[in-house]
């Protein structure tokens, strides 16, 4: 990723000067008289070799610096799609991450919920007909069991997790969680 433009620079460059300029040429020479390659002082090689010869290297080298200029820019297009690709692939990875995790969380704390509320109706109950210190005891089981609603609440709600964002620290969104747990274990 690091030498891509450099790449398409020179592969323009040589595209330029091997393939543009030969047949930029060639085409001059096959359609009409004028600037033709025999014109520009190069008896020695006639025909399509010309376009080599010293006479023709200030247009074989401005084609060349066009050549690269033009693989420059491709090589910046390619190296931003590239770029555009990672980051939908990060986003959709994240979003079916945090669905995932949303569903899980959803499921688990359901559950929970559920025999959390049974374990404290069933303490209600048996605390009418319960002893004294029996009645302590379930008293201490129906406190825990609602900080346990509570916190499972919490969980079920989790908005937190649509606002995650792919760049943060996913330990400060955790933090965030325990601080909510934490106030209502209080």
């Amino acid at each position: 990723m690091k030498y891509l433009k450099t790449c398409f620079t020179f592969a323009g460059i040589t595209v330029g000067v091997l393939i543009v300029h030969p047949y930029v040429m060639l085409i001059d020479q096959l359609t009409g008289p004028g600037h033709s390659m025999a014109a520009a002082g190069s008896e020695s090689a006639p025909g399509i070799f010309a376009v080599f010869s010293p006479a023709m290297l200030p247009m074989t080298a401005a084609f060349g610096i066009f050549g690269g200029f033009c693989g420059f820019l491709i090589g910046l297009l390619f190296q931003r799609n590239l770029r555009m690709l990672r980051y939908r692939y990060q986003a959709r990875l994240h979003r079916d991450l945090m669905s995932s995790l949303q569903q899980l969380l959803g499921v688990i704390s359901h559950h929970i919920l559920n025999s959390s509320m049974v374990i404290s109706g069933h303490a209600k109950r048996l605390q009418k007909k319960a002893s004294e210190q029996d009645k302590q005891d379930l008293d201490a089981i129906i406190r825990q069991a609602g900080k346990n609603e509570e916190i499972l609440k919490v969980i079920q709600d989790a908005e937190f997790l649509e606002n995650i964002d792919p760049c943060d620290q996913t330990y400060q969104k955790l933090v965030e969680l325990n601080r909510r747990i934490e106030e209502h274990l209080k």
